[in-house]
Order: structure tokens, then C-alpha cells, then sequence
């Protein structure tokens, strides 16, 4: 059996940081994410579990990963919540066109959104994997500068400047 990392967080702390990371999560998808954070954090678990042979090389590789996993399964929660509420595949025929144009809740919105701006991340990490990894840990994961910046061996300074070209790269990526 191998020795425990001195360095390492216990297994109390990673869980209320993946825990404090869900919520953070599900705040971003407004009220239109009805699952707790602990079952995001639990389905994310078991996605990363049932992967064979997934090995991070650092902890911000972790981090970034688990981010990834809830992020996805949150969109993917919000896209089933919202084909569920809009008839769940049936054409309706008999609404009238206005009730059918706005039939988007405000909460579905934010799932929308959500939803495009996971889509932007995917494309960012075409052009810039390492920047996509920085908005897992910032936007998605929550983790401030410093922690980043202590995660990845920089400065905070150079944490903020990738992050400044991140959200650049990516509004233009959402106007598109």
C-alpha cells in the first residue's frame, strides 16, 4: 500500500472544494438547474470512476477535469429539464404562435446560455487548451487568481492577463 502524500489534501477538504465547485456550478445555470450539488458532484464521481486509467498529472489537472465533467452535467440536465417542459419532443399544433415564440422561460434561458457558453469553452480549447483549462478553473471551478496561479506554478499576475485574453477570446467566440 502506498504511503499517504504528506502535501496532499485530505479527502474532507477535495470534497467540500468539488462541493463548493458544484454549487458555484449550479449557480451559473440559474433556476432552471433542479439538482443539488451534491448529486452533480456524485454523478461527475462516478463519470470520472468509470473512466479506466484517467491519471492527472497535478492537481490543477484534476481540478480543471472535475470542472469539465460537472459542467457537462449540468448542461446536459438543463437540455433534458428543457425538452422535458417543451412537450418533451411532441409538436404541439394547436398553440398559437405567440405562446410558441415565447415559450422560453426565463430559467430555461439561463440553461441556454449556460449551455453556449460551454460550447464556446469547447472551441477556445481548439485554439488554446491551456486558456480553456484557466476558465474550467475560474468560471466554472471558482478558484480565485492565487489558487490558480499556485495550481499551475505562475504568478497571479500572469493568472489575470490569461484570463483577460480567455474572456476575449471568448466573447468574440460567442458573437460568432
Amino acid at each position: 500500500m502506498p504511503e499517504p502524500d504528506a502535501n496532499a489534501p485530505s479527502f474532507e477538504t477535495l470534497y467540500a472544494e468539488l462541493r463548493r465547485m458544484a454549487r458555484r456550478e449550479l449557480y451559473k445555470g440559474g433556476p432552471a438547474a433542479q439538482i443539488s450539488p451534491t448529486t452533480l458532484l456524485h454523478e461527475a464521481y462516478l463519470q470520472m470512476a468509470g473512466r479506466p486509467g484517467l491519471q492527472f498529472a497535478d492537481r490543477a489537472h484534476f481540478m480543471a477535469y472535475a470542472a469539465r465533467a460537472m459542467r457537462g452535467i449540468a448542461i446536459d440536465h438543463a437540455r433534458a429539464r428543457g425538452a422535458q417542459k417543451r412537450g418533451g419532443g411532441l409538436d404541439i399544433t394547436a398553440l398559437d404562435t405567440f405562446v410558441s415564440d415565447n415559450a422560453m422561460a426565463p430559467a430555461d434561458a439561463a440553461a441556454e446560455d449556460l449551455e453556449q457558453v460551454g460550447q464556446a469553452v469547447e472551441r477556445l480549447a481548439a485554439i488554446d487548451a491551456r486558456l480553456a483549462e484557466l476558465v474550467d478553473l475560474k468560471f466554472f471551478a471558482g478558484l480565485t487568481f492565487a489558487e490558480i496561479a499556485a495550481l499551475r506554478g505562475g504568478s497571479e499576475r500572469t493568472a489575470q492577463r490569461d484570463w483577460d485574453k480567455a474572456r476575449a477570446l471568448l466573447h468574440g467566440l460567442l458573437q460568432a
